[in-house]
């Protein structure tokens, strides 16, 4: 099936949800006219509320006008995260906070609405976390945590996780659309209909970019969220459905020293024109609530796979297929001025008929390299406890136990093959304390892990434990001024082992253990009811505990920083943020590092009554950067000399640094109407 043919659906999809919006029209001439009023998240007082100080809500206005030059920037919003992305628009992101690479999303875990985005034993990489499907327009906020102190969170949550809700209701129907540069095009509706005892909310996504690369993504992205919440007589009841499909030929990093040369012009240039991506993925989420318990549970199916080409001389085909189904649920058992006592559970079950690497030539199949099946199950129960020992002082402790159970069936002579369980207990321990009305301290300390690739965990000749532990802990405080809110924190986090399934090389690498530790500094300040300032500087160390390579954990970002400013007026809005990547280690002996990187990037609109017109500059100041860097041997048609490889290139006599250029300047403009 071409691309053509694949979208037809999601184009007809959409021409369905514009029929649904003209037929709103008269309803919403009639509906009431709601004023509108400056709402940042950031501003809640979380004095008396939080367990560390380093969680926190981002919404309203921090979101609504915040410019966008990619879906996983909503991220962002949690202080010293860093999202990039080095192989188009399609695939998931790399994350960098508190001294990871994240990867994909190895410990940092994110829930839209209860459901775990994460990806176990993916064809690519372990935690894989693909954020592309979501529409910025559906979302109403991000509580963000960090650390692993919270009894309720299991697997890739070390570092953080952020936990996206999404809205409840279309306020009035709408359609917008916008065009930039490099071949932008974004259009995107949204409606909400009383049905029953309940509200039906429809928003529906279609766009397509290219990029400034010589071989352009040509993305071909169709996205659609529905939500049904009603009232039942156990409680309240939300309903979602979410999809996304996705075309794209993947634009990876480029050995530098092949830039300005006949092969390559710039950092824009494609080595390997032949690489095509695509992503399939659709997610069904039940959550019911009542006055003392949550419930959730969760159907999704995936088909993804993704050819590449990391060293340019082997390209290779990942693929994953697979389905899932999962729940957890929680209840308030003591719940008083003294005591609060919680318990829950969550279970997932991830059944993968087809998941491994493949051997392609200029997009053709050659030969298998791994190919498996793969079942994975987990169940995890905790309990959390708080105790309020008086006016100023919290104490809170818990534990959670959970059980996992892998299995993986070769499918050829060269695959992984057989069955391993594994368990992990993990207790946390928080402490607050309110000295003044004003100000609030905190300790944390806690144990946290994530699992590891089922490939790797089976592996007869060298395996891996199926969870990688770790300890965390820190002490911080928040002050809150008014609308001035300051929060601090020093942390540390120790890894019993960085173990890391490299799904380019369909191997697992093993690091050894790991010692990081850093502080974090917020602000956000709301001067007056329509201006709102915050900022964040993040810093880290983190070094190898016994590593005859060298002490450095490569792709560990040292600093970080944010800075944005966001204006609301009854007939406009502005954003501007600017973000700072700091330099990195990319080898163990430190001896290779990245540049650091600083972007700005703008969005303004103007309104009247049912129309809105906007611009967004991306990468205001036109900076020449790389959004992200590595340090391996490739192999360069036409630059290297026939007969070598990537294996025989050698690193200490040719240049080996491999980026991806950070967009250039581009503009692109948008209309949207309510009815």
């Amino acid at each position: 099936m071409n691309k053509a043919q694949s979208f037809s659906k999601n184009k007809l999809a959409l021409a369905l949800l514009g029929t649904a919006l003209a037929s709103q029209f008269s309803f919403a001439q009639n509906a009431p006219e709601i004023q509108e009023i400056a709402v940042f998240g950031r501003n809640t007082d979380l004095v008396g509320e939080a367990v560390s100080a380093s969680v926190g809500y981002v919404g309203g206005d921090d979101l609504l006008i915040r410019p966008l030059v990619k879906t996983s920037e909503l991220l962002e919003s949690m202080p010293g995260m860093v999202a990039v992305q080095h192989s188009g628009s399609g695939k998931a992101n790399q994350y960098f906070l508190r001294g990871f690479n994240l990867d994909h999303g190895t410990d940092y875990t994110v829930q839209i609405d209860g459901a775990p985005m994460n990806m176990r034993t993916h064809g690519h990489g372990q935690g894989y976390l693909d954020v592309n499907g979501i529409i910025p327009e559906t979302v109403e906020g991000i509580d963000y945590r960090k650390g692993p102190y919270y009894a309720d969170l299991g697997d890739f949550s070390m570092a953080g996780a952020s936990f996206i809700s999404t809205i409840d209701v279309v306020e009035r129907p709408f359609v917008s659309a916008e065009v930039g540069e490099n071949g932008w095009r974004r259009y995107v509706g949204g409606v909400s209909q009383e049905l029953k005892d309940g509200t039906l909310s429809i928003i529906g996504e279609y766009k397509n970019y290219d990029g400034p690369w010589e071989k352009g993504e040509d993305l071909g992205h169709f996205s659609i969220w529905g939500k049904y919440k009603t009232q039942t007589r156990f409680g309240d009841a939300e309903f979602t459905i979410t999809g996304y499909e996705a075309n794209w030929d993947p634009t990876e990093q480029i050995p530098e020293r092949a830039f300005g040369t006949a092969v390559c012009e710039d950092a824009f240039c494609s080595l390997d024109p032949t690489a095509e991506g695509k992503t399939s993925r659709w997610i069904a989420n039940a959550n019911l609530s009542g006055n003392d318990w949550d419930a959730n549970i969760y159907a999704q199916t995936y088909d993804w796979t993704m050819s590449s080409n990391p060293t340019y001389d082997f390209q290779i085909n990942q693929f994953d297929k697979r389905w899932t189904l999962g729940g957890k649920g929680n209840k308030n058992l003591i719940e008083n001025s003294i005591y609060d006592l919680v318990v829950g559970g969550d279970f997932r079950y991830d059944d993968g008929s087809r998941i491994g690497v493949e051997q392609f030539n200029s997009g053709a199949f050659v030969t298998d390299i791994a190919n498996n099946e793969i079942s994975e199950g987990s169940l995890g129960a905790f309990v959390e406890a708080t105790w309020y020992v008086n006016r100023d002082l919290r104490l809170t402790g818990g534990v959670r136990t959970d059980y996992y159970d892998f299995s993986a069936t070769a499918q050829n002579a060269f695959s992984a093959n057989g069955d391993k369980t594994a368990t992990q207990a993990s207790p946390k321990f928080a402490l607050a304390y309110t000295p003044l009305d004003s100000l609030e301290l905190y300790y944390n300390w806690g144990r946290g892990f994530h699992s590891n690739d089922a490939r790797g965990v089976v592996n007869n000749t060298n395996p891996i434990p199926g969870i990688s532990a770790g300890t965390g802990y820190e002490a911080g405080g928040r002050l809150t001024l008014g609308d001035f809110k300051f929060t601090s924190a020093y942390w540390w986090l120790n890894q019993d082992s960085e173990l890391i399934f490299v799904g380019d090389s369909n191997s697992v690498e093993p690091k050894g253990a790991s010692e990081r530790e850093g502080y974090e500094l917020t602000m956000f300040w709301q001067p007056t009811n329509w201006l709102g300032v915050d900022a964040a500087f993040t810093s880290s160390d983190a070094r190898y505990v016994n590593n005859p390579d060298g002490i450095y954990v490569e792709q560990a970002v040292e600093e970080a920083v944010q800075f944005g400013i966001s204006l609301t007026r009854p007939s406009w809005d502005a954003s501007i943020r600017l973000r700072y990547l700091g330099p990195y280690a990319l080898d163990a002996a430190n001896v290779n590092r990245g540049e650091s990187l600083t972007t700005i990037n703008m969005r303004t609109a103007y309104h009247w009554e049912s129309f809105t017109m906007f611009v967004e500059v991306i990468n205001v100041a036109d900076t020449d950067g790389k959004e992200i860097v590595y340090n391996y041997p490739a192999y360069v048609q036409g630059l290297d000399a026939p007969g070598l490889t990537s294996d025989t290139i050698d690193c200490d006599v040719t240049n080996c640094t491999m980026s991806r250029g950070t967009l250039p300047r581009a503009f692109r403009v948008g209309v949207s109407y309510q009815f």
